[in-house]
């Protein structure tokens, strides 16, 4: 009976003192952060637009101030079936926020189904050509969890329309090398000025948009989003510019992205 006790003992503490190879569970100070999946060279753009929920993330800089509210009341009047949750993430250009971590995590952590970038750096002269290696690898991390990339071509400054068509060519290049969608928002622009020079779309520096320039990059954004056709949409109230604005803005959208292939899934 000694023998017994003296070997159940034994056992025991060999037990304790631990012969299984599987790692603790519990994370010390010293624990090495898990490293980010690696990301997966051009694959093809994933297609959301018929799912019942949109998680809308958009990654930019001041040129999106407006544009998740704007978003919000368009999907609430165009698309009343589906559950929509947008989230804005507002800081600097692609480039220098690459490795933030908080913003990788973010995307990681998520169920996100589309992931607009605007950011992108580009010469206004014309005269440098900037790295696109960010964008591209902003697009991979959003392919990378099955969320549908889109690429956001800011509007061209006052005065200066052929600046819609270098950066949009800018961002067909970024798309060309890592498959995304591309929002022809610059392009659209440039047909609305066309037609109604005094329409009040740029602040006052010429640069930035007004709430009714945005509303105009938000239907572009809604058309590429959900590809239901911006110019259907009813006259709200709650957007900024009288009927027939509103209606002119949603044509001219619809019409641009009918012209410029703004998916090719």
């Amino acid at each position: 009976m000694k023998f017994n006790l003296l070997t159940l003992a034994l056992l025991l503490l060999l037990s304790a003192c631990g012969g299984s190879s599987s790692p603790t569970t519990e994370k010390g100070s010293d624990d090495k952060i898990t490293e980010p999946p690696v990301l997966s060279a051009n694959l093809a753009i994933p297609n959301n637009r018929d799912l019942g929920e949109y998680q809308l993330l958009i990654i930019g800089n001041s040129h999106v101030q407006y544009t998740q509210e704007l978003l919000t009341i368009i999907f609430e009047n165009g698309l009343k079936d589906k559950n929509i949750g947008i989230d804005t993430r507002i800081g600097a250009f692609l480039d220098v926020i690459v490795d933030n971590e908080s913003l990788i995590e973010l995307i990681a952590t998520r169920p996100w189904t589309h992931i607009v970038l605007q950011g992108q750096k580009y010469s206004q002269s014309q005269s440098v050509e900037y790295s696109t290696e960010a964008a591209i690898t902003w697009i991979q991390r959003a392919k990378n969890i099955g969320a549908t990339p889109i690429l956001y071509p800011e509007h061209p400054q006052r005065g200066n329309p052929q600046e819609a068509d270098y950066v949009h060519g800018i961002h067909l290049g970024i798309a060309e090398e890592e498959s995304s969608c591309v929002a022809p928002i610059g392009l659209s622009w440039n047909k609305v000025i066309a037609i109604e020079p005094s329409l009040d779309l740029y602040q006052a520096d010429g640069n930035h948009a007004t709430e009714l320039g945005s509303l105009l990059s938000a239907l572009v954004l809604y058309q590429v989003i959900s590809g239901q056709n911006a110019d259907m949409l009813p006259y709200i109230e709650e957007l900024p510019g009288a009927e027939s604005t509103q209606a002119l803005l949603g044509q001219m959208a619809s019409q641009t992205i009918a012209e410029k292939a703004d998916c090719k899934f």
